[in-house]
């Protein structure tokens, strides 16, 4: 059962696709799903890239799935230490029809809406409660350390793809240019040898 109804809901998320919001199941396991959603216009979490995991269980939808952020999140209603959502609809809320689209869009909501009378991470409860422009700070910064954290990784990236290792021996290409004619031309290309014994 709990599989057709996934199944289900993957097609309903294909069918009527949300802009900002999206998830899939995994390759490996129809019962673990990811999600990203991006954070709200003209809220404090607009342009934040969030990414969510849903672990189903076996009698879905009779039970709601589990579902947390694994990324980083400062908000009232989710616990700072694993990424779980305070969120009715995933707990006693919860009813056999609502599917993955709704509870993307509860999550969606409670970015725009927090919660501070049901915190999960009370330090953003009273920050949002008792000093708003100290609790947008925080998220701003939050939201700039993961995007600069992404910068990094793409920077380790394509440093790893210029390196190329052939045996005891690394080229690094700095340069590299295409001819009309689809030659390529190498420039200020170095070798660097680096020896096993030294």
């Amino acid at each position: 059962m709990a599989i057709r109804r996934l199944q289900q809901d993957f097609r309903q998320l294909l069918k009527n696709k949300v802009e900002g919001i999206d998830a899939s199941p995994s390759s490996e396991n129809f019962f673990i799903w990811n999600a990203i959603m991006f954070g709200p216009e003209e809220t404090v979490y607009e342009g934040g890239a969030f990414q969510l995991q849903f672990l189903f269980p076996e009698d879905y939808p009779l039970r709601p799935p589990q579902v947390r952020f694994t990324t980083k999140v400062f908000h009232p209603n989710v616990w700072w230490e694993d990424g779980r959502i305070c969120v009715d609809i995933l707990k006693d809320g919860w009813a056999p029809s609502y599917d993955v689209l709704a509870i993307l869009h509860s999550i969606r909501l409670l970015l725009v809406d927090p919660n501070p009378l049901s915190p999960a991470n009370l330090e953003a409860a009273l920050l949002y409660r008792d000093n708003r422009a100290e609790y947008n700070r925080r998220v701003s910064q939050m939201i700039q350390d993961a995007l600069d954290a992404d910068d990094e990784d793409e920077d380790e990236d394509d440093d790893a793809d210029e390196n190329i290792n052939n045996g005891d021996e690394v080229v690094t290409q700095n340069d590299v240019t295409q001819t009309d004619d689809g030659d390529i031309l190498r420039e200020k290309s170095t070798i660097h040898r680096d020896s096993i014994t030294e």
